[in-house]
């Protein structure tokens, strides 16, 4: 769940963006989308991942 702060925040950044208003619930719609998209795709890189792409870098 977004925090009340963030939910603000993210309504502020749409208005400014945007130039117009975003009703509640579009902005819990659109905040929960985007915060459902960045789980699925956002991975953190791994110490090890990093370490080998060096290693083949320096080769």
């Amino acid at each position: 769940m977004i925090s009340e702060e963030a939910f603000e925040e993210y309504k502020k950044i749409y208005k400014e963006e945007f130039g117009a208003d975003i009703t509640d619930e579009e902005a819990m719609e659109q905040a929960t989308s985007l915060l459902t998209m960045m789980n699925a795709i956002y991975r953190p890189v791994k110490k090890e991942w990093l370490d080998d792409l060096e290693k083949r870098d320096n080769v």
